[in-house]
C-alpha cells in the first residue's frame, strides 16, 4: 500500500533527475547576470567628450584620454596601468601598453 502512494509522488520528479544529470557533467560553467562596470576606451588626446573624458600622461610628452562615462573608469582609481615603451628603431615614437588590472 505505501508503495502505491509514493510511487505517484516520485515520478513527476523522474525528469527533472534525469534532465539536471547531463548538464552537470557536461563540463561547461555557465554563468547569469550583467556587465555592471564595462572596461575602458583609450584614445588619443582630444577623442572623447572633455566632460567624460580623463586625460593621463604615461610619461612626459605622451598623453592619452580615458572614457569615464559610465564605465569601470568613472570612479577615481583606474582599473588599468599604462607603460610606454620606446621603439629601438625612432626616439620618438613608441608603444603604449594598456593591462587591466
Amino acid at each position: 500500500m505505501k508503495l502505491k502512494t509514493a510511487l505517484p509522488s516520485v515520478l513527476p520528479l523522474l525528469p527533472l533527475t534525469t534532465f539536471a544529470a547531463p548538464a552537470s557533467q557536461s563540463g561547461e560553467i555557465r554563468f547569469t547576470g550583467q556587465i555592471v562596470d564595462s572596461g575602458c576606451q583609450v584614445g588619443p588626446v582630444g577623442a572623447f567628450a572633455a566632460c567624460e573624458s580623463r586625460q593621463i600622461e604615461i610619461k612626459p610628452g605622451v598623453k592619452v584620454d580615458v572614457d569615464t562615462e559610465r564605465n569601470a573608469c568613472s570612479h577615481q582609481a583606474l582599473p588599468i596601468s599604462m607603460r610606454y615603451e620606446a621603439l629601438k628603431i625612432s626616439t620618438d615614437k613608441g608603444i603604449v601598453i594598456i593591462s587591466y588590472l
